[in-house]
Parts: structure tokens; C-alpha cells; sequence
């Protein structure tokens, strides 16, 4: 998966149901209009929801780990 763009982010997130937007320097993710996080470069991740499955739980860490690796390649 190639997350070097933020459009590439994008898509890739909303294959997974979730949504990326930009404030200023934060990166918000959401689900159905819900905030899961906040992520503030370079490594602060803010959890706003952990009512989850467990397979809910592995698919949302993995859009973090995307996050995380496309903001090292900015």
C-alpha cells in the first residue's frame, strides 16, 4: 500500500469505512461521523472510542500504523 500522498491515505481509509480530514497540523480519522482520533504529528495519538470488537480494534490500528507511515514519508 502506497501512503505517500494524503489523497492515497484517503482512499486506502475509505476502503476500511473510515474518513480522514485535516485541521491545521492534526489529522482527525472518523467513522460514520464519529471521531475515533485525533493524531497530532509527530506522535500523538488521541483515542476518542474503544467500544470495539476485537477485529474492529486490529482494522483501526492499522489505519493508525497507515497514518503514522504516511506521515514519515511527508
Amino acid at each position: 500500500m502506497n501512503t505517500d500522498t494524503f489523497q492515497s491515505l484517503q482512499d486506502w481509509l475509505h476502503g476500511r469505512h473510515y474518513d480522514i480530514s485535516q485541521q491545521g497540523d492534526q489529522l482527525i480519522l472518523t467513522r460514520n461521523g464519529k471521531t475515533m482520533a485525533v493524531v497530532t504529528p509527530p506522535d500523538r495519538y488521541q483515542v476518542s472510542a474503544v467500544d470495539m470488537t476485537f477485529n474492529e480494534w486490529v482494522e483501526f490500528n492499522k489505519c493508525l500504523r497507515n497514518i503514522r507511515h504516511y506521515l514519515s514519508a511527508k
